[in-house]
This record gives structure tokens, sequence and C-alpha cells, in this order.
């Protein structure tokens, strides 16, 4: 999954200076909903969170096309969603807390924007809720710090809350003024499954009855099935994500991953080892962990994945030829056993004798006359 948070003109440095101030005051030992303890990472978020090169191109080539972000323009940001409630007048309330796989901020000059990705490898049939409910805690936040501001804005020397003239009566009960803008956040669910995405992909498709009614809640989610990305959105990549989607895409295909691996030699001969690892991860491959060897690294420090699968193909077809001569000769074993068969029964030796002589099973050597005996008939 993949969330974006546009901050628009002066709007970042305010928010980030009072969502310090906000964490200071969460109240300890509040009922925690939404994603409870920390996310550990994984090998897959990995080749985001240390790669601003991928993590930007990724977000250009789904997103961000009209406003493109460079990479030297990322930082990592926190990775904890956090919100806190007032449910009653004297301060009772409770936190929501959600972790996002990776976040990083960027800014360019125009907006500036947190940009987090989260991977998923199963279908989620509430994923639509899901979405909903991360970007809930960003939104909850936003609007705890603008009402906090103002109320303490309003407060006169003595600690009393006035109405200051220039602000109507709704802005003053809201604490929320008409020119008071929070940042929209949109998200890309990034799945990685071998079976189609046939998940919802609107909040409304989980709705009971009928799901186009005006007036409800509408969330659209996109979903990035990178098993059923066409090849040219795949070489549309310039980064090791055209490695990592191509590779996962075919894994189950020998010819087909032949096939894309010669075509795109030059991105598979020289693969980071986060990337490395993050194919393990995906296709449950361990035989990729023999080409994490001095043999096949490369100068530039990565390692050559052409070279090392050419490799394990042509020891796994020189297996193939082994097996293939130990067959051979066990057939023409069984083949010489079969007719010695023959020859001792027309010599009168009971079964279990020819079975002795011949060292085969009795089973065996009963079947062969019997069928014998069918075809003299």
């Amino acid at each position: 999954m993949k969330a974006v948070f546009f901050y628009k003109g002066g709007v970042c440095a305010e928010v980030k200076d009072k969502e310090k101030m906000f964490e200071k005051r969460l109240p300890k030992g509040d009922g925690k909903v939404a994603g409870q303890g920390t996310k550990k990472d994984t090998v897959t978020t990995l080749l985001f969170k240390t790669k601003n090169e991928n993590f930007a191109e990724l977000f250009n080539r789904t997103l961000l096309t009209q406003e493109p972000v460079s990479p030297d323009e990322l930082e990592d940001e926190d990775i904890k969603e956090a919100a806190y409630l007032r449910i009653t007048e004297n301060g009772g309330g409770t936190s929501l807390v959600q972790y996002r796989d990776v976040v990083k901020g960027v800014k360019n000059g125009r907006t500036f924007a947190v940009l987090g990705v989260e991977n998923q490898s199963e279908i989620d049939y509430s994923m639509p809720f899901r979405v909903l409910e991360i970007d809930f805690v960003n939104y909850a936040r936003q609007m705890r710090i603008i009402r906090d501001r103002h109320e303490a804005e309003w407060k006169d020397e003595k600690g009393r809350r006035h109405k200051p003239e220039n602000i109507t009566v709704g802005e003053y009960l809201g604490r929320f003024l008409k020119t008071d803008k929070i940042i929209r956040c949109v998200t890309l669910v990034v799945y990685w499954g071998e079976k189609p995405w046939d998940g919802p992909s609107r909040l409304s498709d989980i709705f009971q009855g009928e799901s186009d009614i005006s007036g409800t809640v509408q969330l659209n989610m996109n979903v990035l099935d990178v098993c059923r990305m066409p090849d040219e959105e795949i070489c549309s990549y310039t980064s090791e994500l055209r490695t990592v989607f191509g590779f996962k895409k075919y894994a189950r295909d020998k010819d087909k991953l032949r096939e894309f691996m010669d075509h795109n030699q030059e991105y598979f001969r020289n693969v980071s080892e986060t990337a490395l690892n993050a194919l393990g991860e995906l296709t449950h491959s361990p035989e990729l962990q023999e080409i994490r060897t001095p043999k096949y690294q490369t100068q530039e420090g990565g390692f050559d994945m052409c070279l090392g699968i050419q490799e394990m193909m042509k020891d796994s077809k020189m297996e193939g030829i082994k097996e293939g001569i130990k067959e051979g000769i066990k057939e023409g074993e069984m083949k010489k056993a079969r007719e010695t068969t023959y020859e001792l029964s027309d010599m009168g030796l009971s079964v279990d004798k020819i079975a002795k002589a011949v060292k085969v099973s009795l089973e065996t050597v009963t079947k062969w006359l019997a069928e014998r005996t069918v075809i003299a008939r």
C-alpha cells in the first residue's frame, strides 16, 4: 500500500512543528486502535526504504506524473501515524495509531509531500476500509493541530477563550476557519500476489445493498497489480524496479522469464543486494541466494543475475542428462531381467526361484509372465 500526502504552500512547516508538539501531548495508557505495535521492515520494504531512486520512480509513474519528484529531494519520515480524539470536554478520549511501511518527505519549492509505501502480498477484501482507516488517522491529526492552534490564539492573557471580531460564529465553534486547509491523502495499493486482484477497489464495493447511492462516502482505491503489469509498463521503468517487476511476473514461467531477461540483460547484469533479497522474498526462491557469492559479484558492488541463472540452468540441464542416463541404464537392466525371466520359465523354474535369480520382486515376475501369456494367446 502506498499513501501520498500533499502539503501546499506554507502549511508544511507549521504542520510539522505542531505534529511534534502533538506527539508529546498524546495521553499515555489510553485505548489504541487501528494498528497496535510497530512494524518490522521486510526485505521488500527495504527495496523502497533504502533506495530513493526506486521510491521516486514508483511515485512518478503511478501518482505524481504532473509533479515528478527527484530522489535527491526525498527525506526519511517517521512511519508512525498518530492522532488523539477527544471524546469528552474534560479531556477524555482515545489515541489512534497506524504504522506505514515506508514514509518519505519531499520538498521541491512548490509542494511539500509525505509519501508512504506499503506492500500487499495477499488479497485483503477489507482493503478500501484499511485505506480509509490509515488516511483518517492522518486527517484527524491535522484537524487536531489546527484546532489546538486556534484555541491557543483565541485565549487572552488570563487564559479565557474569546471570539475574534474577524471570524464567524461557525468558524469559532468549529475552531476551523474558512481559509484553513488540510492535506489530502492519495493511496495506492501495490499488490505482489500470484492471483489476480479480485478484491474491492472502492469503499462502496463493501457496502450492503446499492453501492452508488448519492450522499454516501466514496473512496476510490488505486491498485498496482504487479504480476498483471504489461511488459510495456514494466519496461518503462529505468531503475531496478524493472528487474524486480519483470522477474516477479515471470518467476513461475522459465521460458518467458528467460525471454524477458534476454531482452533486458543490462538490468540483470548488476542487481543490488537489496533487490536480489527482495526477489528471494517475493518469489520464495532459495536458489537466488546462491547468486549472493563473490563469484557473481560485480565491480559496482551488485550481482550478475544473468550469469548466475545461466549457470544454474546449465547445471540443471546436466543433472537432467545424468538422470536420463541412470534411467536408461535401469531400463536396459529391467529389459534384460525380463528376457531372462522368460528363459528360466521355459526351463521350468518356479516363479519364486526366477525372482531370486533376476533380483526382481515376485510381483514383477508374476506380472511379466502373465503379460507373456496374454500376448501368446
